[in-house]
C-alpha cells in the first residue's frame, strides 16, 4: 500500500484580500471549485483556510500526488512565498470527507490568533502549537456554504465584477449538476 501523506503549507496570495467581507473571495471559490472538481480523480483531500491574505492548507493523499499538487502550487499565479509547514505520513485521510474543505475566515481562527497574542493571520510564523491547533481547527471547524457566501454580497458592497459573476454561474452550474444527479439517483 502506498504511504499517505498529510503537506501542510502556506502561501501568499497575489491577489488583494477582501477585508471584512462575510463572503468568500471570488480567487479562493475558483480555487475550491477547482479542488473539488480535480482532487477525487488523484485521490486527494485536504482542507483550506485563507485569511489576512495568506493561504494555510493541509493535503493528504498518496505521497507521490501531494507532491505533484505542492510542486504546480509553485507555478500557480495565485500564490507566491510557498513554504511547507509540516509534512506528515498519516495511517488514513482525516479530511476524508472533503476534496477540500473551505474553512471560513470565521470567529474560531480570530479567537485562536488572540489567543496566541495575534492580531493578525499569518502561518509563516506558526510554533508547533499553534500549527496544531490551527490543523486541528480545519478538521474540526464548519465547512463554508460556498453558494451563499458566494451569492450574498456583504452590505454595501459593490455591484459584482465579471470575475464574481463568473464564480456564481460557476457554483449555479454545480448546484444544477447536483440537482440533476439526485434526481436521477431516485
Amino acid at each position: 500500500m502506498a504511504s499517505l501523506l498529510r503537506l501542510t503549507y502556506a502561501s501568499r496570495a497575489r491577489f488583494d484580500d477582501v477585508n471584512g467581507s462575510a463572503g468568500i473571495h471570488p480567487e479562493v471559490a475558483r480555487i475550491l471549485i477547482q479542488s473539488r472538481r480535480n482532487n477525487p480523480r488523484r485521490g486527494l483531500v485536504g482542507a483550506l483556510y485563507f485569511g489576512d491574505g495568506c493561504f494555510f492548507q493541509c493535503l493528504e493523499g498518496p505521497a507521490a500526488e501531494v507532491e505533484a499538487l505542492y510542486q504546480r502550487l509553485h507555478d500557480d499565479p495565485r500564490h507566491h512565498d510557498l513554504k511547507v509547514l509540516a509534512r506528515d505520513v498519516v495511517a488514513r485521510p482525516s479530511f476524508s470527507g472533503w476534496a477540500m474543505k473551505l474553512v471560513p475566515n470565521a470567529s474560531e481562527v480570530r479567537r485562536l490568533m488572540a489567543r496566541h497574542g495575534r492580531a493578525s493571520f499569518d502561518p509563516y510564523s506558526f510554533d508547533a502549537a499553534l500549527l496544531a491547533e490551527t490543523t486541528r481547527l480545519l478538521l474540526e471547524g464548519p465547512d463554508a456554504k460556498l453558494a451563499a457566501e458566494v451569492v450574498t454580497p456583504p452590505p454595501g458592497a459593490p455591484e459584482p465584477g465579471l470575475g464574481l459573476r463568473f464564480t456564481l454561474a460557476a457554483v449555479a452550474v454545480l448546484l444544477l449538476g447536483v440537482v440533476a444527479t439526485v434526481a436521477v439517483a431516485r
